[in-house]
């Protein structure tokens, strides 16, 4: 029996244990979660159900008792709401409207803020509301401005006004309630008066007003219009729309006819060029006429310059000494010109004249002159095409303006007609006035303003309403947190959460020290092997982890140890989590550090002749991904054979091939969950993880379960 009181699973003779499906559907929570929760989260509850519970009680503090003072009126037909004709004649006739929709009207005009911020201002600030309009904080501050305290009051009377109607009366209760009787009293009055100066002054203001101010604003339109038709005339530069379309159009016209003609010109002009400068290419360019050769340089006065020199210098060695400056520096000027021509008597010069062709000639002139043409053919294109953009926006401006000057016209006479209807019809809604101010008034006191024996104390209702919003919103937060548990409280939660059976619950009073067994793992010891005795092969059990601290090796000894103490049987516990120190520490053995030979599992015996415990079992080939299935199969055969059951603790990373291999030939495995510590994810996520790699999966052990909810509680809810 677990804990909770519940009957753990047992294994039936025979049935066997088949292997489960990879995916499992989800279960939904039931009315026990939610009651497990509440208990689990006692305080969280507890402040859900009292802060609404002390709104409720502060609120009912804070309220005071009120005195509802109530006036009836009692609102009539008039012209209003029947279908009575216009006493002019010239008016249309009033159509009918229901009469809920006039009390509507009415009540609507009741707490309109004009009403109320009349009835405010003409009662004094202080009669209704005290302190209202008056100095603040004992007189340290000024009053509040007019404005602001008439703002504030409305709002306040507006909260403490109720105006009431039934769909099948013509009454209007109109009901004030404070916490003073004679202010009410007074509110009520003033509400009243002011309601109906108001009302008068509504409707006092008669038809011919607002048809004289609909006609000054038709009036003002029809101005409006006129300007825009100016301004797109002015802006359009129209005369006479559809003079300026014409001569729009003759512009566009002619422009076109002189493009089309140019455009024949240039055609003309541009085949005589083309003509010309075929012709031109066929002539030889020059005609030799003569040609002569010389070996002076063009424009060579050296010789000539020579003999004026040395003429010079005979006249001036006559007259000065030969050592004389200027006398010398002649005779430099004749030494360099000599040299100067004894360096040009060594090149030969030749000078060929040649005779231009007179067809070449004639052609180049025609050319220049076709080109000079086509050129100002072509500026003359361009401006004729610059004139045909401006004759075609000229044009589409024009058509523009006839199309919105149409429109405003049509406006415009509309316009004018509702005018001169609007004028005929002021004279006659001035006759109708009259009329209306001689009428009997539409709305009546039915009763004066009358208080009741007590007043109206809501706070028992804001307690008990208090109360039960607590009960509605510690629900919610039950439900809510119900939903987003991430762990299992219950061996119930998890079975239904995980779709698998509950093989042992383990509470966390029980201490599992390999020592004296408890009643949970006897029971579980004797499910394990009562499936052996039903036939199934259940030699190597695994038990899966689903945390870190799930405290699944704790248990593996203790079941371990039940086996073989209760049985007999010879019994190994096999550790890939730890090298198995604790657990020899636990059962009173010391390990020897020998050399480990990866093809066989050391074991040290321990206080119970037939059970072992794995010394270091991590470095054989049992967590080797690359022992290979073949070897992992042999030492799992030869621990069958040797051995009538074998416990193994899988590590917390079970996601490596070696884990995988070993939880998939393995004869069963048991998933270990802790009790409201382990992820539900997590522990879906290891339950998955054992399907998937082909395992056997035949249950779960819950370990550290507490009782949580009383029994008698328990059992009503089950």
């Amino acid at each position: 029996m677990s804990a909770s009181g519940d009957a753990v699973a047992v294994l039936p003779a025979g049935a066997g244990m088949p292997r489960l499906p990879a995916l499992w559907p989800a279960a939904n929570f039931a009315v026990r979660d939610i009651l497990t929760t509440v208990f689990l989260q006692r305080k969280l509850m507890i402040l859900a159900f009292l802060v609404p519970l002390a709104a409720g009680i502060a609120a009912a503090a804070l309220t005071q008792p009120l005195w509802p003072a109530e006036e009836l009126l009692l609102v009539q037909a008039s012209r209003e709401s029947i279908g009575n004709p216009d006493p002019t004649g010239t008016g249309p006739t009033v159509m009918s409207v229901e009469a809920p929709k006039v009390i509507q009207s009415e009540a609507e005009l009741l707490v309109s803020d004009a009403v109320l911020r009349r009835a405010l201002s003409e009662s004094g600030p202080g009669r209704i509301f005290p302190g209202l309009g008056e100095r603040r904080l004992f007189g340290l501050l000024p009053a509040l401005p007019p404005e602001q305290w008439l703002a504030r009051g409305s709002e306040r009377l507006r909260e403490a006004l109720w105006v009431r109607y039934a769909a099948n009366s013509n009454v209007l209760r109109v009901t004030v309630s404070l916490p003073d009787r004679e202010r009410a009293m007074i509110a009520v009055n003033a509400v009243i008066e002011a309601y109906f100066a108001h009302r008068s002054e509504v409707f006092a203001q008669g038809d011919s007003r607002l048809l004289s101010v609909e006609t000054d604003r038709m009036m003002s339109d029809l101005r409006g219009l006129d300007a825009q038709i100016s301004t797109i005339r002015s802006s359009s530069r129209i005369l006479d729309l559809v003079q300026d379309m014409q001569i729009a159009n003759s512009r566009l016209d002619s422009v076109t006819t002189r493009v089309d003609a140019l455009r024949e010109r240039k055609a003309i002009t541009d085949a005589q060029l083309q003509a010309a400068t075929a012709r031109l290419a066929g002539y030889p360019a020059r005609v030799l006429a003569a040609a002569e050769s010389t070996n002076i340089a063009p424009n060579d006065d050296s010789r000539n310059e020579l003999t004026r020199l040395l003429l010079e210098r005979r006249h001036m060695g006559e007259q000065f000494t030969p050592d004389w400056p200027p006398l010398l520096a002649l005779d430099q000027r004749i030494s360099a010109l000599r040299q100067s021509m004894a360096a040009n008597a060594r090149v030969r010069f030749e000078t060929v004249r040649e005779v231009r062709n007179p067809a070449v000639e004639q052609l180049s002139l025609r050319i220049s002159t076709l080109e000079v043409e086509a050129d100002a053919i072509g500026r003359q294109m361009e401006e004729l095409l610059g004139q045909r953009r401006e004759a075609e926006a000229r044009a589409a401006a024009l058509l523009h303006a006839e199309a919105d000057l149409r429109d405003l016209g049509r406006r415009r006479d509309a316009q004018e007609a509702s005018f001169r209807q609007f004028a005929n019809r002021e004279t006659g809604a001035r006759v109708a006035e009259d009329a209306r101010r001689a009428r009997s008034p539409t709305v009546s006191i039915a009763q004066p303003a009358s208080l009741p024996s007590a007043p109206r104390d809501r706070r028992l209702s804001l307690i008990v309403a208090g109360g039960v919003a607590g009960v509605l919103l510690a629900g919610a937060a039950a439900v809510l947190l119900t939903l987003m548990r991430r762990s299992y409280a219950t061996t119930d939660e998890a079975a239904r959460g995980l779709t698998l059976p509950g093989l042992a619950s383990i509470p966390q009073t029980v201490s599992l020290d390999g020592g004296a067994a408890n009643p949970q793992i006897i029971d579980l010891g004797a499910m394990l092997l009562d499936a052996r005795a039903s036939g199934e092969r259940l030699s190597l059990v695994q038990f899966v982890s689903t945390s870190p601290d799930d405290g699944r090796g704790v248990i593996a000894l203790a079941v371990a140890a039940e086996l073989a103490r209760a049985r007999g049987l010879n019994t190994l516990l096999v550790d890939l989590e730890t090298d198995g120190r604790p657990h020899l520490a636990a059962m009173g053995a010391n390990p020897m550090h020998d050399s480990l030979n990866p093809e066989n599992i050391l074991a040290f015996s321990t206080v119970i002749p037939t059970f072992w415990i794995a010394y270091n079992a991590q470095a054989s080939v049992l967590a080797d991904p690359h022992a290979g299935i073949e070897r992992t199969v042999a030492m799992l055969e030869r621990l069958r054979r040797e051995l009538d059951v074998v416990i193994f603790v899988a590590p917390t990373d079970n996601a490596s091939y070696a884990m995988r291999r070993l939880t998939a030939l393995v004869d069963a495995n048991v998933l270990v969950v802790r009790a409201e510590r382990n992820d539900k994810g997590a522990v879906r996520k290891a339950r998955d993880a054992v399907a998937v790699a082909g395992g056997r999966l035949v249950g779960f052990v819950m370990n550290g379960e507490r009782l949580i909810v009383p029994p008698a509680l328990a059992r009503l809810v089950a």
